[in-house]
C-alpha cells in the first residue's frame, strides 16, 4: 500500500480499481437513464400524437355539423322566401324545426360518443404510458441500488484489506 502525500498522491491500486469500476458503473447508469429519458420522450411525443389526433378528428367532425346546420338554415330560408302564404310559411316552420331538433339530436349523441370514445381512448393511452414509466422508473431504482450495493461492497472489502495491510504492517513492525 502507497502511502505518499503532497502533489504526488497516489491511490492504493485496489482503491484505484475500485474508483474506475465504479466510474465505469456510474457511466453505464447514466447511459441507460439518458436512453430510458429518450425512450420515454419519444413515446409521450407518440402518445401525444394519437390523442391531438383524436381531438383533431372531433374538431373537424364538430365543423362539419356546424356547417351541415348552417346549410339547413340557408335551404329552410330559400324555401321560406318561396312561400305564398301564411300557412306554408307555418309548415315550413315546423318542419324545419322538427328536422333541426331530430338533426341536432343525432349529432348530440353522434358527437357525445365521438367524445366518449377518445376520452377512453386518451385515458388508456395515459394510463399505458404511465405504466411504462413507472416500470422503466422501477428497473432504474433496482439497478441504481444494486450499484450502491456494489460500491458498499468494493468499498467494504477494500477497508478489509486495508485493515489487514495495516495489521501485517504493525506486526512488521513490532
Amino acid at each position: 500500500m502507497t502511502n505518499k502525500f503532497g502533489p504526488d498522491l497516489e491511490l492504493p491500486a485496489e482503491l484505484r480499481a475500485i474508483a474506475e469500476k465504479n466510474v465505469a458503473q456510474a457511466r453505464q447508469a447514466f447511459d441507460t437513464l439518458f436512453d430510458s429519458a429518450r425512450s420515454a420522450v419519444g413515446d409521450s411525443e407518440e402518445r401525444l400524437k394519437e390523442v391531438q389526433s383524436g381531438i383533431k378528428e372531433l374538431r373537424q367532425k364538430t365543423i362539419g355539423l356546424v356547417e351541415a346546420n348552417v346549410n339547413a338554415s340557408f335551404e329552410f330560408l330559400n324555401k321560406l322566401v318561396q312561400a305564398r302564404s301564411p300557412q306554408e310559411v307555418f309548415s315550413l316552420q315546423t318542419a324545419f324545426l322538427t328536422e333541426q331538433a331530430q338533426a341536432v339530436a343525432a349529432q348530440a349523441a353522434a358527437f357525445g360518443a365521438d367524445a366518449k370514445s377518445i376520452g377512453e381512448s386518451t385515458m388508456k393511452t395515459l394510463d399505458e404510458h404511465t405504466r411504462a414509466l413507472v416500470e422503466r422508473l422501477q428497473a432504474l431504482g433496482a439497478a441504481a441500488t444494486a450499484h450502491a450495493k456494489s460500491v458498499s461492497e468494493d468499498l467494504q472489502a477494500a477497508g478489509t484489506n486495508a485493515a489487514k495491510t495495516m495489521q501485517s504492517s504493525m506486526i512488521i513492525f513490532r
